[in-house]
């Protein structure tokens, strides 16, 4: 039996957050030309929903999906439904001025919401994931000597 789907969907809210905060303390990094050293990353509870929830139904796709695309589909499907999942978000977030990116100082950006610069970056996000789902599709509650099974009390 795999983790519980809650959980799966907290996990992935939490990598979210995690991805996020990393790739904004690397990003400040490069734009200071490494002088700014302190990494701070940051990210908005928001983002913990977005992620998480795109990401469940990231898995939902590869589940599906994975055995039918090759991994170059998968990558592109990954991109489009993350910038989806950005752009509507953002649409959401700003009608009630809790939008906390802003993507308007980027050459191909859309409306402030999305910046097609990362396309890349959500490409590859997209097909690591595949890895963190089948992980998370490998556990199980009753791998070890303690769990309980049908009501049994572990020796």
């Amino acid at each position: 039996m795999a983790l519980n789907p809650w959980i799966r969907l907290f996990v992935y809210g939490l990598l979210g957050l995690m991805y996020e905060i990393t790739f904004t303390a690397l990003w400040d990094l490069v734009q200071s030309n490494f002088a700014t050293l302190s990494l701070k990353g940051y990210s908005s509870i928001w983002s913990f929903f977005i992620y998480g929830s795109c990401t469940f139904c990231g898995e939902k796709f590869y589940n599906l999906y994975k055995p039918k695309f090759s991994a170059f589909t998968r990558g592109l499907v990954y991109m489009q439904m993350a910038y989806s999942w950005e752009f509507v978000s953002g649409l959401i977030l700003r009608r009630f001025n809790a939008c906390t990116w802003d993507y308007t100082d980027f050459r191909l950006d859309v409306m402030g919401l999305i910046a097609l610069e990362y396309a890349p970056m959500w490409f590859l996000t997209g097909l690591f994931q595949e890895f963190i789902y089948d992980y998370l599709f490998s556990l199980s509650h009753c791998q070890h000597k303690r769990c309980f099974v049908n009501g049994d009390i572990p020796e």
